[in-house]
Protein backbone atom coordinates (compact mmCIF):
# COMPACT_ATOMS: atom_id res chain seq x y z
CA UNK A 1 0.00 0.00 0.00
CA UNK A 2 1.01 3.65 -0.46
CA UNK A 3 -0.17 6.74 1.20
CA UNK A 4 -0.41 9.95 -0.19
CA UNK A 5 -1.15 13.68 1.26
CA UNK A 6 -4.62 14.56 0.01
CA UNK A 7 -4.93 17.90 -1.37
CA UNK A 8 -8.23 18.40 -2.50
CA UNK A 9 -11.79 16.85 -2.58
CA UNK A 10 -14.43 18.17 -4.20
CA UNK A 11 -18.45 16.71 -5.18
CA UNK A 12 -18.82 15.83 -8.75
CA UNK A 13 -22.70 16.58 -9.87
CA UNK A 14 -23.32 13.15 -10.98
CA UNK A 15 -27.16 13.56 -11.76
CA UNK A 16 -29.79 15.88 -11.92
CA UNK A 17 -31.23 14.86 -8.65
CA UNK A 18 -27.80 15.77 -6.74
CA UNK A 19 -27.56 18.66 -9.66
CA UNK A 20 -29.88 20.64 -7.05
CA UNK A 21 -28.11 19.47 -3.70
CA UNK A 22 -26.21 22.34 -2.13
CA UNK A 23 -23.06 19.59 -1.87
CA UNK A 24 -23.01 19.21 -5.75
CA UNK A 25 -19.93 20.94 -6.99
CA UNK A 26 -18.15 22.27 -4.04
CA UNK A 27 -14.77 21.81 -3.48
CA UNK A 28 -14.46 20.54 0.53
CA UNK A 29 -12.19 22.75 2.05
CA UNK A 30 -9.22 19.98 4.31
CA UNK A 31 -8.32 20.83 7.33
CA UNK A 32 -6.35 17.51 6.69
CA UNK A 33 -6.50 14.65 4.65
CA UNK A 34 -4.55 11.28 3.08
CA UNK A 35 -5.05 8.88 0.54
CA UNK A 36 -4.16 5.27 0.46
CA UNK A 37 -3.87 3.17 -2.62
CA UNK A 38 -4.98 -0.52 -1.42
CA UNK A 39 -2.83 -1.97 -4.61
CA UNK A 40 -5.71 -3.93 -5.81
CA UNK A 41 -6.33 -4.76 -9.25
CA UNK A 42 -9.77 -3.13 -9.02
CA UNK A 43 -8.01 0.24 -8.24
CA UNK A 44 -9.31 0.22 -4.56
CA UNK A 45 -8.11 3.75 -2.60
CA UNK A 46 -8.92 4.27 1.01
CA UNK A 47 -9.49 8.27 2.20
CA UNK A 48 -9.21 10.27 5.32
CA UNK A 49 -10.16 13.47 5.28
CA UNK A 50 -10.82 15.48 8.19
CA UNK A 51 -13.01 18.28 7.68
CA UNK A 52 -15.47 21.13 9.48
CA UNK A 53 -18.59 19.99 10.75
CA UNK A 54 -20.98 21.64 8.22
CA UNK A 55 -20.05 18.64 5.92
CA UNK A 56 -21.56 16.22 8.31
CA UNK A 57 -25.21 16.19 7.05
CA UNK A 58 -24.09 14.99 3.44
CA UNK A 59 -21.85 12.68 4.45
CA UNK A 60 -24.25 11.17 7.46
CA UNK A 61 -26.86 10.77 4.86
CA UNK A 62 -24.72 9.00 2.51
CA UNK A 63 -23.49 6.81 5.12
CA UNK A 64 -27.03 5.69 6.11
CA UNK A 65 -28.21 4.93 2.77
CA UNK A 66 -24.82 3.74 1.71
CA UNK A 67 -25.16 6.17 -1.49
CA UNK A 68 -22.00 6.26 -3.51
CA UNK A 69 -20.92 9.78 -4.75
CA UNK A 70 -18.26 10.83 -7.51
CA UNK A 71 -15.40 12.82 -5.93
CA UNK A 72 -12.40 14.37 -7.95
CA UNK A 73 -9.01 14.16 -5.40
CA UNK A 74 -5.58 15.57 -5.91
CA UNK A 75 -2.53 14.29 -4.39
CA UNK A 76 0.44 15.16 -3.64
CA UNK A 77 0.68 18.38 -5.10
CA UNK A 78 -2.06 20.77 -5.78
CA UNK A 79 -0.40 21.32 -9.35
CA UNK A 80 -1.46 17.70 -9.81
CA UNK A 81 -3.61 16.18 -12.58
CA UNK A 82 -6.97 15.33 -10.33
CA UNK A 83 -8.24 11.60 -10.64
CA UNK A 84 -12.28 10.98 -10.10
CA UNK A 85 -13.17 8.44 -7.70
CA UNK A 86 -16.67 6.50 -7.09
CA UNK A 87 -16.65 6.54 -2.82
CA UNK A 88 -18.80 5.48 -0.41
CA UNK A 89 -18.74 6.52 3.36
CA UNK A 90 -17.23 4.03 5.31
CA UNK A 91 -17.18 6.07 9.20
CA UNK A 92 -17.64 9.04 10.71
CA UNK A 93 -15.29 10.23 13.52
CA UNK A 94 -16.71 13.28 15.48
CA UNK A 95 -13.72 15.07 16.41
CA UNK A 96 -13.53 18.09 18.66
CA UNK A 97 -13.54 21.04 16.08
CA UNK A 98 -13.72 18.84 13.15
CA UNK A 99 -15.18 15.46 11.17
CA UNK A 100 -12.88 12.65 10.42
CA UNK A 101 -14.50 10.72 7.36
CA UNK A 102 -13.62 7.65 5.97
CA UNK A 103 -14.16 6.87 2.68
CA UNK A 104 -13.40 4.01 -0.01
CA UNK A 105 -13.22 4.38 -3.20
CA UNK A 106 -12.80 3.12 -6.65
CA UNK A 107 -10.46 4.91 -9.26
CA UNK A 108 -12.92 5.86 -12.22
CA UNK A 109 -10.62 7.76 -14.65
CA UNK A 110 -7.49 9.35 -14.38
CA UNK A 111 -6.50 12.20 -16.85
CA UNK A 112 -4.88 10.05 -19.59
CA UNK A 113 -8.35 7.90 -19.66
CA UNK A 114 -9.94 11.19 -19.80
CA UNK A 115 -8.35 12.35 -22.54
CA UNK A 116 -8.30 8.89 -24.14
CA UNK A 117 -12.32 8.98 -24.00
CA UNK A 118 -12.61 12.57 -25.10
CA UNK A 119 -10.10 11.14 -28.68
CA UNK A 120 -12.36 8.21 -28.94
CA UNK A 121 -15.64 10.59 -28.80
CA UNK A 122 -14.25 13.54 -31.08
CA UNK A 123 -13.35 11.02 -34.01
CA UNK A 124 -16.79 9.14 -33.68
CA UNK A 125 -18.19 13.13 -33.91
CA UNK A 126 -16.14 13.02 -37.22
CA UNK A 127 -13.22 15.28 -36.34
CA UNK A 128 -9.86 14.68 -38.06
CA UNK A 129 -6.51 15.94 -38.84
CA UNK A 130 -5.32 20.03 -37.49
CA UNK A 131 -9.84 20.14 -37.07
CA UNK A 132 -9.27 16.91 -34.87
CA UNK A 133 -5.85 18.36 -32.89
CA UNK A 134 -7.68 22.01 -32.10
CA UNK A 135 -11.10 20.71 -31.30
CA UNK A 136 -9.07 18.45 -28.65
CA UNK A 137 -7.59 21.05 -27.17
CA UNK A 138 -10.07 23.17 -26.68
CA UNK A 139 -12.25 20.88 -24.91
CA UNK A 140 -9.93 19.58 -22.72
CA UNK A 141 -9.41 23.16 -21.88
CA UNK A 142 -12.87 23.44 -20.98
CA UNK A 143 -13.39 21.07 -18.91
CA UNK A 144 -17.46 21.55 -18.43
CA UNK A 145 -19.90 19.59 -20.21
CA UNK A 146 -17.91 17.10 -22.26
CA UNK A 147 -16.11 16.09 -19.11
CA UNK A 148 -18.96 15.95 -16.96
CA UNK A 149 -20.48 13.76 -19.36
CA UNK A 150 -17.82 11.34 -19.68
CA UNK A 151 -17.43 11.53 -15.81
CA UNK A 152 -20.73 10.69 -15.46
CA UNK A 153 -20.82 7.64 -17.91
CA UNK A 154 -17.69 6.30 -16.24
CA UNK A 155 -19.63 6.36 -13.07
CA UNK A 156 -22.36 4.87 -14.23
CA UNK A 157 -20.09 2.10 -15.83
CA UNK A 158 -18.51 1.68 -11.80
CA UNK A 159 -22.26 1.68 -10.06
CA UNK A 160 -23.76 -0.97 -12.64
CA UNK A 161 -20.41 -2.94 -11.84
CA UNK A 162 -21.05 -2.70 -7.76
CA UNK A 163 -24.14 -3.46 -8.20
CA UNK A 164 -23.26 -6.64 -9.81
CA UNK A 165 -20.44 -7.62 -7.34
CA UNK A 166 -23.20 -7.10 -4.82
CA UNK A 167 -25.40 -9.73 -6.35
CA UNK A 168 -23.22 -12.20 -7.03
CA UNK A 169 -21.78 -12.14 -2.84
Amino acid sequence: MKTFKLCSLAILVDDKEAADRPYAGKDIPLVDGLIINKEETRKNWFLDVVITKEWLPFFEESHKEQKQFMVEVTITKPTNDPATLVCRVKNIHELKEYISVHLDGVLVVQKDDLSDMLLQMLISEGYSGEALFEEFKRRKKDRGQVIQGILSNAYLQVKQKGDDDSESS
